[in-house]
Formats: C-alpha cells, structure tokens, sequence
C-alpha cells in the first residue's frame, strides 16, 4: 500500500462517517443513541463516528477510529478502584506488531518513547490496565487494555483524558480511540488492547498530573435504551504524564515566511520538529478576497547538500475537526518526523494549489417552485431530480457536484443549518431522511459529491428564491507555489 493510499484510508473522522462495522454494531449505537436523547442531556454533545470504512475491506487486521457519543450525566453509584497493574506489556509488543498504527506513534515506539504506566481501576467486573503513554506537546497517546470479567457484552461508550487543574479539558473534539481488533465489542472474558489519542494546544501549559476515563455499556435492547446509568460502568485512572517529556529532542523553526497561493495569503508561523512528528501551523490571511478551506498536496522539503527530505500527505488540525483552534483562520499541518530536521541547510514549504471559495459567492440560491439552480460558486453543481429511492421529503432539494483535481482533497460541502427567503427572512434546516449523501472519487482524479438540503415542506410558500450560506466547499484551484523558510545561507 502507499502512502498515498495510506492517507486516503485515514481520512478525518469528523470528515468520514462511513461504518466501519457490522450492520449489528451500527445497530448498537442506533439504539444506544436513542436511548441516550430520551435520557438526561448531557452538556459536551458528542459524535459517534467510524472514521477508517474503506480499511475494513483493505486489510484483515482492523484499526477502528470512532469519536465519543454523549451519555447521562456522568454521576455514578460506584466508583472504581486503581491499583499497581500486574499487566506484562511485554515492551508493547501488540502494539509493535501492528500493521496499521498512526506514523507518530509507530515511530514514538520504534524510539523506546513509550513509558510505562503500570495503573489499573476495577469496578463491577471490568479492568482496565493503563500500560503505556508518550506524548509531544501537541499530541498524546494512551495505550491501554479492557477486560471483561462479566457475563456481559459492553463496548465503550465515552473516553476522555483530563488533565488536572484544567477544568474541562478542551480535548474532546477530535479524540479517537483505536483497537487493535476487528471489532468494538468486548466480549465475556475476553481481553481487548485500545490505543487513545488527542491533539494538544500548544497555547496551553499542561500539568503531569491525568485521570483517564471510559465508561463501558452492555448491548442488550434494555440497555442501550436506558437513560441510566445503571447499565454503564465507570474506570478511572490517575497517573503522570509530562508533557514535556521529550523537550530535549524537538527543535523549533521560526519563519515569517508566507506562502501565496493563487493571490492568497497563508502565514507560516512555525515549524516544530518533535521524534513523533513535524508540525506546521499556518494562518490565512484576514484580508484575503478567497475563504481557503485546504491547501492541495502541501510537501516539506529539507535539503541537506545532495541530499532531499520530502514529507507528503500530512494530517490537518482545524478548528473542524480539533478543539486547538477556535476558528479557521489558523491550522496545522502534521508531516511525519523528519528524520534530517537538525542539521538542514534549507527548508521550503510547497502546495500545488488551494481550495477555495470567493468569500462574497459563499452561497448557493435556488428557487424550490421552479426546481432551479440560481446561484453557485465555481462549476459542475447540478440539481438533481429525485426518485422514489431517495426518500426525499416535501421542500427537499437533491444536489450533485462534478469535481476535478480531487485526489488530494479532503471532505465534502457542509451547509448551513439555517437560510433565508427573498425578503431575508431566517428559517431553520428541517430534518431529512433522504439517502442521497456521498462523496466518490475516480482513479483519474475526479470526484462526484452528492447531498441533499430539506427546506421543510411549508418553504414552497416562502418568498422566492432561497438562500443557503456554505460552510465548507470543495473546490480545487490549482497553482503551484512554494516559500522558503529557512535557509543556512
């Protein structure tokens, strides 16, 4: 597999909600969601997703990313208890073996970075044995393992790592868990091997001091349907995590180069170099005309005399899909590690284009009576006309865009959640049960995004026509351009 492969398959799980599982297991959630949103609500609303679909059909061994779901309050009757964890790691040797791990963390255990933990909490038959961690600043990991001395099937339910002192970690967006099984379900007496990870700030200052939890819940009907808490089962784990355990070995780039890409502006305001990855944060500039949404196929290069470091596919943090930033001025490109980043002569930053959208064309205007497309920004959106297996609802509207110059795109359109009438009136989006929802790409690069907006059923009496604002829309400009942001010379 390439690496270019490699990237596709581990695409954002905040992008990518395909289901990873079985068609039982999407059940599980279905139910348990259900159960959830006629319980008690809970504050931080959380998204179930499995973010690696098309692995499931790559590979035998299977890496499953999901984010958390939202439960009742979190109050629970019994509290675990930790104790020194008996668990031989066996110098992470599951871990090792495994074929699909993040980059960061296969060279984080490739460097012997991973230092043990050795805590474990027990409550009402379940264990948990914290084995390992390793963090940079900017990420961390947790690597770790359930077992199910129960009668009963449970799967997790929620997972959050809290740093102490700090109230609410804003860690949750964006965190996964991974396991290094075919399946999220921990059976009776069996034993499963789970690797958690988030994005760290670097604006904040973290303590040592953690607690990790999960909380695991049965799968029987009656379960997943409660609003207790009574099926669901809370461990806590406390220990020591430094976030400044491996400060010796980064260095820091400082540029004030800026990249322009297609008339565009994007700062570069640094490039940190850790033994897990490379990191580039960037900003766009305030006073572009263009609303950026993704640099196309961005690639580090260091030269050291003959000798060149290109890094590909890098993973983005945005405020889409990380609580590190707050808006999509800023984002961080996470390249690999680079293996020659102490001693190179030069280091440029190269894009080969931009997605991009004119901020005044953010908009897509349609008239509901007439079935007609007004207003879009760039080319190839199309209405589409619907059909009895779409399941489209009254004031519902069926659209489908042709893309070029899609393979290194990530995402689709996101719409937003309210619009407007002729006369600037505001409506919200009414629910929609359509179907006609997807984003396929081609071997030559092209790609088709299909997707739907409900107006509601009463919009065809609205003043016409109606207006939807963007949030996000793929829409590939191609210029290749790069900056240099160091140079020994």
């Amino acid at each position: 597999m390439t690496e270019k492969e490699e990237r596709i398959l581990r695409k954002n799980v905040d992008e990518v909600q395909q289901n990873v599982e079985t068609i039982q297991e999407m059940k599980i959630y279905n139910a348990m969601k259900k159960g959830i949103v006629e319980g008690k609500k809970r504050e931080k609303r959380r998204i179930y997703t499995t973010g690696m679909g098309v692995v499931a059909a790559a590979v035998v061994a299977l890496l499953f990313t999901y984010s958390t779901i939202g439960l009742p309050n979190k109050g629970v009757a019994q509290p675990s208890v930790q104790s020194a964890s008996t668990k031989n790691t066996d110098n992470f040797k599951a871990y090792r073996s495994f074929s699909r791990l993040e980059p960061a963390l296969a060279s984080a255990l490739e460097q012997n970075l991973v230092v043990p933990v050795g805590q474990s909490a027990e409550n009402k038959g379940y264990r948990i044995d914290v084995t390992g961690a390793v963090t940079d600043g900017r990420k961390v990991y947790v690597l770790y393992s359930v077992q199910n001395n129960t009668d009963e099937v449970v799967i997790h339910a929620d997972f959050e790592l809290q740093f102490e002192g700090i109230q609410e970690s804003p860690l949750h967006k964006g965190a996964s868990l991974s396991m290094l099984a075919s399946e999220s379900r921990i059976q009776p007496g069996q034993s499963m091997d789970f690797i958690y990870s988030t994005n760290l700030s670097p604006s904040v200052k973290y303590p040592k001091k953690v607690n990790y939890n999960i909380i695991l819940t049965e799968t029987s009907d009656k379960a997943l349907l409660s609003s207790s808490n009574k099926y669901r089962t809370s461990l806590d784990v406390a220990f020591e995590l430094d976030p400044d355990m491996l400060k010796a070995q980064e260095r820091m780039l400082d540029t004030d180069g800026t990249l322009t890409v297609d008339g565009q502006k994007i700062r570069v305001n640094q490039v940190q170099y850790t033994p897990l990855s490379t990191y580039v944060d960037l900003e766009y500039n305030q006073n572009n005309d263009k609303q950026i949404f993704q640099l196309i196929n961005p690639v580090l290069i260091s030269k050291k005399g003959d000798t060149v470091e290109k890094l590909y596919y890098p993973d983005i943090i945005n405020s889409d899909n990380s609580e590190v930033y707050t808006d999509n001025s800023m984002f961080t490109l996470v390249f690999k590690n680079s293996k020659g980043s102490q001693q190179s002569d030069s280091v440029t930053l190269k894009a080969f284009g931009i997605s991009a959208v004119e901020k005044d064309q953010m908009k897509i205007v349609v008239d509901l009576n007439k079935y007609q497309l007004i207003e879009a920004p760039g080319t190839g959106l199309e209405l589409v006309t619907p059909t009895p297996e779409n399941n489209v609802e009254e004031g519902e509207i069926l659209l489908r865009r042709n893309i070029e110059n899609a393979q290194y795109l990530e995402g689709s359109t996101r719409l937003a959640e309210t619009f407007t009438d002729a006369k600037g009136k505001v409506y919200n989006r009414a629910p929609s049960t359509s179907s006609f929802s997807s984003y396929t790409t081609s071997k030559d690069g092209s790609a088709v995004n299909e997707f739907g907006y409900n107006f509601g059923a009463e919009a065809k009496n609205y003043p016409q026509p109606l207006t939807i604002t963007l949030e996000k829309y793929t829409n590939p400009i191609m210029d290749t351009q790069a900056v240099e942001l160091y140079s020994k010379n």
